[in-house]
């Protein structure tokens, strides 16, 4: 027997032996998930009734709002730059020397709440990281996109310039949704919601962003009256329903159907990522039913049209059509958002009309393509394979969004250019969001 043929023949049982020992496993924690729904907490409302959400509007997050206000207070927001960075680079633990409002806040904000069930976290993971290159697709061509159609929190996005900088700057469109998408990937990557993931650290430095937006809009004359307050807990829930409920939505319009198991641990997933945001209990929904309910109730109270949202959707369109040549053209963009959002929600934000047929054939390619991907998925040998290349792939597809090759969390450059705060001297030999 020659040495290729033996070579061979111990690949093939490794893989055989992985696959063995990867079956088993999945087995033994979709057994465990199930069992761990009987101990979720109740959902503590039915229903998310309008006065309820417009009540939640005025109320924002109290840790990362307190934090930032004394640092703010004590000049200290070149250290926390410094820190955003070293946190980038994947140091373990907050310098010596940090300010200690600081450490008080990743000691707090770090913690998984009590209701959190390690297999139920695991087995969400394992959906997203085997249907990644799906989730991701939908984040642009329909979790973000029908976000700007809810004018009040579109405003923010506006106001900050996060997304439009310069007029629609490009490369700062590009970082921004390159972002996003990361942020994703770290969370929902296993191991990212461990004490030292990537996605926990995400959360802790998005959260404390937020806060900084926050501070600074309500310093520039923000309309609480008209707006509710910046980046409130219903705005916040309802970017978390986007990344989940409607994600599962959409995973259903493309004909992947998700065993109950599997749709509830990818909604605790993102339950734990909203506690983790700053987001209060009762705007939390444990359960993926009610996730569909909260999300629904929050769009129906949200959605209107606005210039903003019309503006964002546009930026949005411009760069779906620049970064995904040659595969898709800019009628098939414009398909492929009508395909998700539908028409009215396409109308209001003025996506160009594309013709009925065409949203028709782009709809049929993409269940074709997902039918192939869910019949390996559904034998686990395959899916073992499968989610080892949609990791990659996804990597890939963010890493064709932006020149930039570290995407780092740090203060948006729009408030240090529109609103005069010095930048840090090592934000500015470094990457930044905008």
């Amino acid at each position: 027997m020659s040495v290729y043929l033996i070579v061979l023949f111990l690949l093939i049982l490794v893989f055989l032996a992985g696959a063995i020992k990867f079956v088993t496993w999945y087995k033994s924690l979709k057994r465990r998930s199930l069992d761990a729904l009987k101990d979720l907490p109740d959902d503590q409302l039915s229903d998310w009734s309008t006065s309820f959400l417009a009540n939640k509007r005025q109320e924002m997050d109290l840790l990362a709002d307190a934090t930032i206000q004394e640092i703010m207070e004590k000049g200290e927001l070149a250290a926390v730059n410094q820190l955003f960075e070293m946190i980038t680079k994947d140091k373990d633990q907050l310098p010596a020397d940090a300010p200690q409002t600081l450490k008080a806040y990743f000691e707090m904000s770090g913690e998984l709440p009590v209701w959190a069930n390690q297999d139920l976290i695991a087995l969400g993971q394992q959906i997203y990281i085997r249907h990644g290159i799906w989730v991701n697709l939908m984040l642009s061509y329909k979790s973000l996109p029908e976000c700007y159609a809810c004018a009040s929190g579109a405003e923010v996005l506006f106001q900050t310039a996060r997304l439009n900088e310069k007029h629609g700057e490009m490369n700062a469109f590009s970082r921004r949704i390159a972002e996003t998408a990361l942020f994703v990937v770290y969370a929902m990557t296993p191991g990212g919601l461990s004490v030292k993931g990537k996605g926990l650290r995400a959360i802790q430095k998005v959260r404390l962003i937020h806060a900084v937006i926050r501070y600074y809009l309500k310093r520039q004359g923000w309309d609480a009256s008209k707006y509710g307050e910046p980046i409130n807990q219903e705005d916040m829930a309802g970017t978390l329903m986007a990344f989940s409920a409607l994600i599962l939505e959409g995973l259903e319009s493309i004909d992947i159907k998700l065993e109950e198991v599997e749709m509830e641990a990818y909604t605790h997933c993102w339950a734990i990522i909203g506690h983790l945001m700053g987001l209060q209990d009762d705007m939390i929904p444990h359960t993926s039913a009610s996730a569909r309910k909260l999300g629904h109730a929050i769009f129906d109270h949200q959605v209107t049209k606005s210039s903003q949202g019309a503006a964002l959707m546009d930026a949005l369109l411009v760069f779906q059509n620049k970064k995904s040549q040659p595969i898709l053209g800019e009628k098939s963009n414009h398909a492929l958002m009508r395909f998700f959002m539908g028409k009215d929600i396409s109308d209001l934000l003025d996506v160009p009309s594309v013709e009925t047929a065409h949203i028709h054939t782009m709809g049929k390619r993409l269940k074709f393509w997902s039918w192939i991907a869910e019949k390996l998925d559904k034998s686990l040998v395959f899916s073992m394979v499968l989610q080892w290349i949609t990791k990659h792939l996804s990597i890939l597809m963010i890493s064709r969004m932006t020149d930039t090759s570290i995407i780092n969390f740090y203060i948006p450059k729009s408030l240090t250019v529109d609103w005069g705060i010095s930048t840090p001297k090592n934000q500015r030999h470094g990457a930044s969001l905008d």
